[in-house]
């Protein structure tokens, strides 16, 4: 199986880099993701100002781009998501988070850290609670048509979307602008909660997936993710309320093409069962998404 080191990170989506190696269509490989802060805080006592600004300088680091065999511009990619094997402790930085403050400066009174235990698939928070792990991707792209993107932004490219929904099981479809698609991966959390309000555990990882270029459906403008049970669609932008909306249109879209239902019916079955929730609202842009169950169009299916 092919493995694509941590070595070749980077810090920025680019037509300009160099693809680090070809997977061909199906394929199964491996992604080592760097724990978000680079190792600088495996203990409480390894936080100081300095610290903290070297972590900060190299935060965001994603490996790629993978090229596809087969994805050309103007189609698209499915991304599977096998496996996030974690192998770091779950490293958080942390404030005071004042009451008298607005929350969105939480993220710039950062004063402390702290690297949670990791074992057997749980993330010991202190002695009275014990979490499991539902290990996810913070950042999966490919290369933009815009041009670099450094990779803590995030667009139709994917990036740093931060969706709590792109973990084992999943499969993202991304439109392709550049031939090869040019994957990157980064940024895995232990867990995470919808919003990112506060920095979840930040950890590294070796991520097991495959790649299938796909046609583009004329409709899709935006990441779209399938489980076995539900279909989401991502959109970032402000305010919030525009990605949701933008969202809801990404899924009528979905499964207006994909289902026998009527335009305006499709939108009166999602106003029922879908549901439009936050990734996060910490980053350049927030990212909002919508979700509907598969079963509720299932006797719809084409």
């Amino acid at each position: 199986m092919q493995r694509f080191p941590e070595s070749d990170a980077k810090y920025a989506y680019s037509p300009e880099h160099a693809s680090i190696g070809t997977v061909q269509p199906g394929e199964v490989f491996e992604v080592e993701s760097v724990e978000g802060y680079s190792g600088y805080f495996r203990s409480p006592e390894d936080f100081t100002p300095e610290s903290y600004a070297a972590a900060e300088a190299v935060k965001w680091a994603v490996v790629g781009p993978i090229g596809v065999v087969g994805a050309e511009a103007g189609g698209g990619v499915a991304v599977t998501i096998h496996d996030v094997a974690v192998n770091t402790p779950g490293v958080v930085t942390y404030g005071a988070y004042s009451s008298d403050v607005d929350p969105h400066e939480w993220w710039d009174d950062e004063s402390g850290a702290d690297a949670y235990p990791i074992e057997d698939g749980v993330v010991r928070f202190d002695d009275h609670t014990r979490l499991p792990m539902r290990p996810l991707i913070g950042c999966l792209a490919v290369v933009p048509g815009e041009g670099e993107m450094h990779a803590k932004l995030q667009g139709r490219y994917g990036g740093n979307l931060d969706c709590r929904e792109l973990c084992a099981g999943a499969t993202m479809i991304l439109p392709v602008e550049h031939e090869g698609a040019g994957l990157y991966f980064g940024d895995c959390k232990a867990l995470m909660g919808d919003g990112e309000i506060v920095g979840p555990p930040e950890v590294g990882a070796v991520v097991t997936a495959s790649a299938m270029p796909v046609e583009r459906p004329a409709s899709l403008e935006w990441p779209r993710i399938e489980t076995a049970h539900e279909l989401m669609t991502i959109v970032s932008g402000k305010p919030l309320e525009w990605a949701a909306r933008q969202a809801m249109r990404e899924l009528l879209n979905w499964v207006a093409d994909d289902y026998d239902l009527p335009r305006a019916k499709a939108a009166l079955l999602l106003g029922m069962v879908a549901h439009a929730r936050i990734a996060q609202i910490s980053n350049t842009d927030y990212t909002a998404y919508c979700v509907t169950p598969r079963y509720a169009f299932a006797p719809y299916a084409r």
